[in-house]
């Protein structure tokens, strides 16, 4: 149980730091980004003026102005493609006749475009006031831009996942060392509860045998036959209570491979007599060859506990049912009766510990509403789920879905 709780805490840790980091890593990347982009349009704006300037004093009408290996190219046009054009800019896709005309209308344009030498940057302005028929096209390439951003990218993932790593290992630490106290507590109330429960049994043997030997010369004495229920009670819950202290402290139970219809058709067979005095049909259906790995005596515990508390609240002339079956790989345990069933609102519920769902599931029952909590737990130790399924009035049905261990691999385990 500290294990997951240590599990679940170190998650928590390491999940809101990486909320944290790909927040702030998002944004300084978005913000880089900007800022380059920045850069790239205000350096194309002032190559845009310089040209426009070349153009004003009469230069050329084509003006092609390599920078840094390409970075810039600077392109007059008055919209049409120049069949004297250079062929480096044919290459390039320039002019780009789209933005061309765009910026003739509406007096400029800035896009992205892609060529043959990857992407670049456009920009596009009309030219001077006295010649309406004339943009000017600046031109850079990304490829230095987005290097950058991928560069800035790759050191903001190694950084991230490094943080991480870091805030796990320190996580798992923080709360394994927050948990220890914890820890150390829980492990001494279930050798308190141990102990006492284990001292309480022969008190209460003797007592019960005691009342017994009064009961032989008082058989009508509603006073002992009140001590005996009572006692009963008691030692039942001292049982549960010593079940679950020793089922926590067990780091896993004893394995043993078997046929899981043979303890299901045992445990029902054991439960018969109790059946026949409170007046229910209990019946099983078991498909046989399913085999399970596990503690033969904890999954037979399992399937008492689910037939007593179903026997429990089904009325004289109802029926219960257990069976084995069989879900992909998974073998299964159903318990089925036609009892009270139990409310859809508390079902969540119903495997806490003294946890009763309803007035019809009181203490006059003699259950002391740890047996389903007892059944959950033997189940989550063999690995399994188990779930309810009820309709109040008309049942309610119990599953347990187990790990199943194929034939092959059974026959290579020693049983």
């Amino acid at each position: 149980m500290f294990r997951r709780a240590r599990i679940r805490l170190t998650a928590w840790y390491v999940g809101i730091l990486a909320i944290f980091l790909v927040a702030l890593g998002s944004t300084v990347y978005l913000v880089q980004r900007s800022q380059l982009e920045g850069n790239v349009n205000a350096g194309l704006r002032s190559t845009a003026r310089k040209a426009i300037q070349a153009y004003k004093s009469g230069k050329d009408s084509y003006i092609f102005a390599p920078n840094d290996n390409l970075r810039y190219t600077v392109v007059i046009s008055d919209g049409s493609k120049p069949n004297h054009q250079p062929a480096s800019l044919r290459e390039l896709g320039l002019p780009y006749l789209p933005a061309v005309h765009h910026a003739l209308t509406y007096g400029s344009d800035m896009r992205t475009i892609h060529s043959s030498a990857g992407p670049l940057r456009l920009y596009t302005v009309r030219g001077p006031p006295s010649n309406v028929r004339v943009a000017i096209q600046v031109a850079r390439s990304l490829e230095q831009v987005n290097e950058a951003l991928d560069t800035l990218l790759v050191l903001l993932l190694v950084a991230g996942a490094g943080s991480l790593i870091v805030a796990a290992v320190g996580g798992w630490f923080l709360a394994g060392k927050s948990l220890a106290p914890l820890n150390e507590a829980f492990d001494r109330q279930h050798a308190f509860v141990a102990h006492a429960s284990h001292e309480l049994r022969t008190p209460l043997a003797v007592i019960r045998a005691n009342a017994e030997f009064l009961q032989v010369d008082n058989p009508d004495s509603v006073e002992i036959a009140d001590i005996v229920s009572e006692t009963d009670r008691l030692s039942a819950l001292v049982d549960a209570l010593l079940a679950l202290a020793r089922g926590e402290a067990a780091d896993r139970p004893q394995r043993d491979l078997f046929d899981l219809a043979s303890v299901v058709d045992g445990a029902v067979e054991s439960m018969q007599s109790l059946a026949g005095e409170r007046g229910v049909v209990l019946s099983r259906e078991s498909e046989s060859g399913l085999l399970v790995e596990g503690d033969r005596d904890q999954l037979r515990q399992l399937v008492l506990i689910l037939l007593d508390n179903a026997l429990r609240y089904t009325p004289a002339g109802g029926s219960v049912t257990g069976s084995v079956g069989r879900a992909g790989d998974w073998a299964t345990i159903r318990v089925a009766d036609t009892g009270i069933g139990i409310d859809a609102d508390v079902v969540d519920r119903i495997f806490d510990r003294f946890y009763r769902a309803d007035e019809a599931r009181n203490r006059d029952s003699g259950g002391a509403g740890l047996g389903l909590a007892i059944a959950k737990q033997l189940v989550e130790e063999h690995g399994g789920r188990i779930w309810v399924e009820s309709t109040p009035g008309k049942g309610t049905t119990f599953t347990v879905r187990l790990p199943m261990v194929r034939r092959k691999a059974a026959a290579a385990t020693p049983v």
